[in-house]
């Protein structure tokens, strides 16, 4: 069997993207309904973001970084807009690190947000892949033998 480059890579492409919209969507998802449902959740978030890291308006910039996870983790989990979603994971995890992963547990909660800064950046230049949404959907796939002239 002939090693194929092209086909690799895009199985590359969607282990990333499935792995880094699940991991997205689970780290996110009980703190967006937390924040939503539970005073206990917007006090912790609060003293988090407000006290901690001095965000202003604590509470709705929480929301915004667990939402942007959520959101940003479905659509790469299913490679629907897939590089604008890839950048908004990438810009959340990159002020994640850098406003809340820095101390003493850099090694466990940065060394993820790193990692997930960089599968966000390989979607980012790279796109879905050929199993993503986004290729279903996109003109490329249309082959030049169909007398389209379009590129696969």
């Amino acid at each position: 069997m002939k090693y194929n480059k092209a086909k690799t890579w895009n199985i590359v492409l969607l282990m990333v993207h499935i792995w880094l919209g699940y991991r997205m969507v689970t780290a996110g998802y009980s703190s967006v309904i937390g924040i939503i449902n539970s005073q206990a959740e917007r006090d912790f978030f609060a003293k988090w973001f407000g006290k901690e890291l001095h965000f202003p308006m604590p509470v709705f910039m929480a929301f915004l970084a667990k939402g942007s996870e959520v959101a940003g983790g479905f659509f790469v989990f299913i490679g629907l807009f897939t590089k604008p979603a890839a950048a908004l994971i990438a810009f959340t995890m990159t002020v994640a690190t850098l406003t809340a992963n820095l101390g003493a547990d850099f090694v466990v909660d940065g060394g993820f947000s790193i990692s997930y800064t960089i599968f966000a950046l390989i979607l980012i230049v790279e796109g879905g892949g050929k199993y993503s949404v986004d290729y279903l959907l996109s003109r490329r796939r249309l082959a030049p033998e169909h007398g389209l002239g379009y590129k696969v």
